[in-house]
């Protein structure tokens, strides 16, 4: 476990404060930690599983995001570029903060974002509910 420091910061009333601040530069293992919200899960094996599974639904979410194709043929060209570009902006918005998620350095974290990435690639990228190709590089 890595060694508290001490961060000085100055609050609203203009008075130095002085916090203790737990710091990781490796993975570790542990349910104590940070993830993406000040305090969240904290110490608390449930709100880890939490955090767990919202990352982990995150990086599903992005893979679905990825590998969406919504617009029909025949829309409005103008309407289309801006729907796609719409859902660009929340497909990059969700992977940043699967990327912050995993910026915690906890280990269990890490593999709940691998694994969602994994689980969403097969349920929205692959062959396996009758898609009969994809895009660009989902062609095999």
């Amino acid at each position: 476990m890595a060694e508290p420091r001490t961060v000085t910061a100055w609050n609203a009333t203009g008075l130095h404060v002085h916090h203790k601040v737990l710091t990781h530069s490796s993975f570790y293992w542990g349910h104590t930690t940070q993830v993406l919200f000040s305090g969240w899960p904290g110490s608390n094996k449930a709100m880890y599983a939490v955090a767990l599974i919202f990352v982990f639904s995150l990086a599903v979410l992005v893979e679905g995001f990825s590998h969406s194709d919504v617009v029909k043929p025949g829309v409005n060209r103008v309407a289309k570029v801006l729907f796609e570009g719409g859902m660009c902006g929340v497909r990059a918005g969700l992977a940043y903060l699967v990327i912050l998620a995993v910026a915690s350095f906890n280990g269990g974290v890490f593999i709940a974002a691998v694994l969602g990435h994994a689980v969403g690639r097969v349920l929205f990228g692959g062959r396996v509910f009758g898609k009969s190709g994809g895009s660009g590089s989902n062609k095999a």
